[in-house]
């Protein structure tokens, strides 16, 4: 299997087992001669539990990605030509379809041992959210290899196409009720970024400690092969001396026998 095809297993099994299954993988590459896979196995870092859930997503419902995608495209496309009726449609759907995909997410990631907490479950739909916003995430949560959730900065409406939603609609809203909503949104955005934040540096602190764990793995590999080599001298040493042992003894023997036939 090339490195593409390994990569795509590995991240989206279970993230307890990704060090051990990658570490089998880039041993059996060494075993078969390939070097240069292995060492790229090696560089493979455990995904954060939001990104496992997206990249198991990819791997066993790849068409509920696909429709996230395709929505992105008809956004996108309505945003360009300013079709406000479509944009107005198709918001409603791009709440729908993200909230049905981070439930289907989830849902996977429960099948396979893990309930996904309240804020990875928000990292998921982010990750998601980006993922319809920009092609270039779309294409990063297809491969399915994620390693963290994906940054998320709003759909980018531009001010002619906000215009254009507003001459469509049938009521705006109460300018109350929208300070109201923003002013809501911002207090959630700010408990949602506290919660995101403290999971990564102790994801990041986690995946840290893997790779000093790592380190001292292969430095405790490297002192048993040299345990190993020295006990090889020592018995070697230890077979000269006796050998050496036995000549001088009988070397002994033969002057004494030489000294007494002498007297």
């Amino acid at each position: 299997m090339e490195l593409e095809e390994l990569a795509r297993e590995l991240y989206a099994a279970d993230p307890a087992e990704f060090i051990p299954a990658r570490d089998r993988h880039a041993a059996a590459a060494v075993e078969r001669g390939d070097r240069d896979l292995a060492a790229q196995l090696k560089k493979l870092r455990k995904p954060t539990a939001a990104a496992w859930a997206v990249n198991l997503l990819a791997s066993r419902d790849p068409r509920s990605v696909t429709e996230l995608l395709e929505l992105g495209e008809k956004l996108r496309a309505a945003q360009r030509e300013l079709r406000g009726d479509d944009l107005r449609a198709l918001a409603a759907d791009r709440t729908r379809v993200l909230r049905e995909i981070t439930g289907r997410a989830a849902e996977l990631a429960e099948q396979h041992g893990h309930r996904l907490a309240e804020p990875t479950r928000q990292q998921v739909e982010q990750t998601l959210t980006a993922a319809l916003s920009d092609p270039e995430a779309g294409r990063a949560v297809r491969t399915g290899t994620l390693i963290k959730p994906l940054e998320y900065s709003g759909f980018g409406l531009d001010e002619l196409a906000v215009a254009a939603i507003r001459r469509t609609a049938a009521r705006p809203k109460p300018q109350r009720e929208l300070r109201e909503l923003r002013e809501q949104l911002r207090h959630t955005d700010e408990h949602l970024g506290e919660a995101t934040g403290a999971e990564e540096r102790a994801e990041t602190a986690e995946r840290e400690a893997e790779q000093r764990c790592e380190e001292l793995r292969e430095a405790l590999q490297q002192a048993e092969s040299e345990l190993r080599e020295h006990r090889r001298n020592a018995k070697t040493a230890r077979q000269r001396r006796e050998r050496a042992q036995h000549d001088r003894d009988a070397a002994a023997e033969r002057l004494r026998r030489a000294e007494a036939r002498e007297r």
